[in-house]
């Protein structure tokens, strides 16, 4: 197996690219989002965020809770939640802790950039990782997924560790080796649990099958298998205090029908069927082959079905060129398969999920772009080999020893340059006030509002209201809080906020309800406002 050594080259190149790719990410967070959150998901997410960050699972009720209601943000029995799992909210509280929340996943995007070159140099040897990391760093899908509130970064990076810690003790079955991928398997799970499902489970074949020949493998595949079931219980339990069922999630809490099969009672619909989700498939794969490294002509998927291709061919060909003292498959054609496996399951899993979930790319599959990117590394490289032997075959003679390398290089370089010129900047702009979502009204209302007090807004839709919602505090205790302006249920507001001064915001003015001028202000803890979000 190909290792990567220690020069100044290997250490370099995988570090440059990922510097570049988090202050890209933090970057585009601020120019295209203005730090925050533009759709429900990510709305819940930062909520959860935020409460976790104040030690707590959950949050209590608002006294009022129609003045503070969001999407995707649930009050059931005096509780107070987001509707996802809380696996990305708990990372994503560190970054709440330290005052900038963009700051968890443009981390992680960067150190999945290390990952990928790491896995690939072990694999398959320097030139396909440093091409492999650099195919995902300029990719538009990756940067702008990188740059939200999203789940899928931290994901992918879960993803990641998972299958290099799987790659490493393949070789060395130790349990210290194996522990960082059982804890990446369960946060994977505690976070996107079909996500898990799907790139967990060529793995888990792989490792079923190394099991019954390997004795030396066992603890190793035992411990993989606890940090699922860690995961899965963690979840349970999870559920268990949120919706009051262990198998109710909290999706289903706030649409019935927000179910993962196929039959009635899924879907808006009322009925999710195969088809559907084959469509649903169909539109992803065709928004991936736009956005995933955006170059001309829909290229972008072409090398990683060259190799997939190739590997394909090799395997149906092993039978008859195989060793017999060496009964397994070569490790670079295993590995071939085993990513290729991962990107298709990953597919396949969503087809039971009724909607397409298209958000800043076809989320859905972010999680199988480190095997996507290895794979497009080994396409190109594999086609430049093949184009190199077609030219001293064609002319007799070998072709000048840089000649293919250098043509490789300046053609990725046009590729990249048009994919993230000419494709991703219009692309990327396209999300800026999304939803009619802005940085400045919510702000600029924050700085001239009365400390210690309750600002009503009488606004209509949730994307008004959300970049106010995200300087709340998730316990009501910021110095100044925004709530719905609920007209003649308004008293309910004042007797719930008796030390409060209340005020409506109207017209650009100030209108109040109630002064008070209190001995001290709030302070406010884990406001959203005060964690750089808006």
């Amino acid at each position: 197996m190909p290792r990567t050594g220690r020069s100044l080259p290997t250490i370099a190149v995988p570090l440059g690219l990922a510097s570049s790719v988090v202050a890209a990410s933090l970057l585009l967070n601020r120019s295209v989002f203005e730090g925050l959150p533009h759709t429900e998901d990510e709305v819940a997410y930062l909520f959860q965020a935020a409460t976790i960050a104040r030690g707590h699972l959950v949050a209590s009720a608002p006294p009022v809770p129609d003045a503070f209601a969001i999407p995707f943000v649930i009050v059931r029995d005096g509780l107070w939640f987001g509707k996802y799992p809380p696996g990305y909210p708990l990372v994503l509280a560190l970054g709440i802790l330290v005052g900038y929340p963009a700051l968890v996943n443009a981390l992680a995007a960067g150190a999945s950039i290390l990952l990928v070159f790491t896995l690939a140099s072990r694999i398959y040897g320097f030139a396909t990782g440093a091409l492999a990391a650099t195919l995902l760093a300029v990719s538009p899908f990756f940067l702008l997924q990188s740059a939200s509130f999203m789940a899928h970064p931290v994901c992918l990076l879960s993803t990641l560790v998972v299958t290099l810690s799987f790659a490493v003790t393949l070789h060395r079955p130790t349990l210290s080796y194996a522990l960082a991928g059982a804890l990446a398997l369960a946060m994977l799970v505690l976070a996107r649990p079909l996500s898990a499902l799907g790139v967990a489970a060529p793995f888990v074949v792989w490792s079923l099958w190394r099991l019954w020949r390997y004795s030396a493998w066992r603890p190793v595949g035992l411990l993989y298998a606890s940090g699922g079931m860690l995961g899965c219980a963690a979840l349970l339990a999870y559920n268990l205090l949120t919706t009051g069922d262990p198998l109710v999630f909290g999706y289903e809490l706030w649409w019935p029908f927000d179910k993962v099969g196929f039959g009635t009672g899924i879907s808006p619909d009322g009925t999710h069927t195969v088809a559907e989700g084959l469509l649903n498939t169909r539109y992803n794969l065709r928004l991936l082959e736009q956005v995933l490294y955006g170059w001309p002509g829909r290229l972008d998927l072409l090398p990683a079905l060259l190799a997939v291709t190739a590997a394909v061919g090799r395997l149906l060909l092993w039978p008859l060129l195989r060793d017999v003292r060496r009964p397994e498959l070569p490790t670079d054609l295993a590995w071939d398969l085993a990513l290729a496996a991962q990107a298709t399951t990953l597919v396949a899993v969503h087809i039971a999920y009724w909607t397409a979930g298209q958000m800043y790319g076809p989320r859905y599959y972010f999680e199988a772009l480190g095997a996507v990117a290895v794979l497009t590394a080994r396409g190109s490289l594999a086609a430049a080999a093949a184009l190199r032997w077609l030219w001293d075959v064609a002319t007799a003679r070998a072709a000048p020893p840089q000649a293919v390398p250098t043509t490789a290089v300046l053609v990725l370089l046009a590729l990249c340059f048009w994919g993230l010129f000419v494709t991703a900047l219009p692309w990327w702009q396209s999300f800026r006030g999304w939803y009619g979502i802005r940085a400045d009204p919510a702000r600029q209302v924050a700085a001239r509002a009365p400390a210690n007090s309750v600002v009503l807004l009488p606004i209509s839709s949730w994307t008004e209201y959300a970049p106010y919602f995200v300087r709340n505090s998730p316990f009501l205790d910021s110095s100044v809080l925004f709530a719905h302006d609920l007209g003649p249920r308004n008293g309910e507001l004042l007797a719930a906020f008796p030390e409060r001064t209340v005020v409506r915001y109207v017209g650009g003015v100030f209108v109040p309800l109630r002064l008070v001028d209190p001995e001290s202000t709030p302070r406010s803890a884990g406001s959203l406002g005060e964690a750089g979000v808006g």
